[in-house]
């Protein structure tokens, strides 16, 4: 399944960002094509990987901060 570059978040027809086919409405506003902030998105992957997927606060902020430079849009060249 593909994935938002930004974010991680898994892609499909509702999530989806209708300008740029890899990243997720979260991570692109849908009126201007924004691309949210890196402080934005951590917030947000925080947040749901608290809601979503269980973890306490300091777990969540772990395994954002582990994930978050891998992906192609935080990646360092």
């Amino acid at each position: 399944m593909k994935k938002c570059d930004s974010c991680g978040m898994p892609l499909d027809a509702n999530s989806t960002s209708k300008f740029a086919d890899h990243y997720c409405i979260y991570c692109q506003n849908q009126e201007t094509g924004d691309l949210s902030k890196y402080e934005q998105v951590k917030e947000g992957s925080i947040g749901a990987a608290m809601k979503f997927m269980g973890k306490t606060k300091p777990e969540a902020e772990q395994m954002v901060n582990d994930m978050l430079p891998t992906l192609p849009r935080w990646k360092k060249s």
